[in-house]
């Protein structure tokens, strides 16, 4: 399923954030997200941080799919900018403006929201569900995402290999877009548009929870205290990294003037913890530690004009290591 989010339509309740940025950020943005159903052959216990275990499988079996030139550095390699491994895992910047910003790497292109809650033990007879969201022109690379976690699935799940079946891809609204049974693919140009009311109420506060660790820095250290300024500092950093590079367009807003008028939205209550997940990487064979905060925070103000911007971020997640899908929140009005 597609999602363009196009907010043409929503008419801002007052003039003060500029109708450019909610045009130029928002309506040319496409973020499709699909719900991938496995089931295992037999018991299979996931470790605590799920995302990790889809995260590194994916990218692992992906590159064995994709890669002719065996044993070899993608970055020397003269396929890397047609191999959809490389496009999506180890791309670099060749934009002028990222290296001024001084990032060494783009975003990467999706976001794999892992089974919610704490279950991580399924019988054979149980579905493990999850979402991966794909973002700008890489959208159409999904026919290799849904191959890729066919191939995973025969291959083995875990340390213990469990195989598991991919028995179909939907779309959020149940529309089938892969059969496991008969290995079809269709329906693959299914799109709909998230949109908003064509005028909601004046907003004078909102809760936002924060469902999966949130790594975000701030001068250099990665903090407990998300502000609204830093909440929406960091969307609008996340969305003008994507943008740039998987859509190859700049987005002409007025940061500093949205960012002033977010510095005067207060924090009423915070309600956050830190916690610590580990990981560990095949690819730099390290155990890497990757915490963030996790809670509800409510903050008050005038809100209303930011909805559209809380919302995108809702799909894109926010601060680092969103692949394994880590920074999902929920926006509560």
């Amino acid at each position: 399923m597609l999602f363009i989010a196009h907010l043409e339509e929503y008419r801002l309740t007052g003039s003060s954030i500029t109708k450019m940025y909610l045009k130029d950020l928002i309506t040319f943005f496409p973020i499709a997200k699909y719900k991938f159903i496995l089931q295992p052959e037999k018991e299979i216990i996931l470790p605590e941080f799920k995302g990790s275990t889809f995260r590194g499988a994916f990218g692992y079996t992906l590159k064995k799919i994709c890669c002719v030139a065996k044993n070899k550095d993608c970055t020397s390699c003269l396929l890397k900018t047609k191999c959809v491994y490389s496009i999506i895992f180890e791309a670099k910047v060749g934009n002028a403006e990222y290296k001024i910003l001084g990032f060494t790497e783009p975003p990467r292109p999706f976001v794999i929201e892992p089974p919610d809650g704490n279950k991580n033990k399924y019988l054979p007879d149980e579905k493990m569900e999850f979402s991966i969201l794909i973002f700008g022109n890489s959208i159409h690379f999904l026919p290799y995402i849904i191959f890729t976690f066919s191939e995973l699935g025969r291959q083995g799940l875990t340390k213990t290999k469990t195989k598991c079946e991919l028995l179909s891809v939907e779309t959020m609204d149940g529309k089938k877009l892969y059969d496991g049974t008969t290995q079809t693919l269709f329906n693959l140009d299914s799109t709909i548009k998230l949109s908003f009311n064509d005028r909601i109420k004046d907003t004078k506060q909102v809760k936002i929870k924060f469902l999966t660790p949130v790594r975000i820095k701030v001068n250099s250290r990665y903090t407990t205290d998300i502000t609204f300024l830093t909440l929406i500092k960091s969307i609008l950093r996340r969305l003008a990294l994507l943008s740039l590079y998987y859509f190859d367009k700049k987005i002409e807003v007025d940061f500093g003037k949205i960012l002033g008028e977010a510095s005067l939205v207060k924090t009423k209550s915070s309600h956050i913890k830190w916690v610590d997940f580990e990981r560990y990487s095949t690819r730099q064979k390290t155990r890497m530690k990757l915490g963030g905060v996790i809670g509800e925070v409510v903050y008050e103000g005038n809100i209303t004009n930011f909805i559209p911007l809380l919302k995108i971020g809702e799909l894109t997640h926010i601060g680092k290591n969103t692949t394994f899908g880590l920074g999902k929140y929920e926006v509560i009005l």
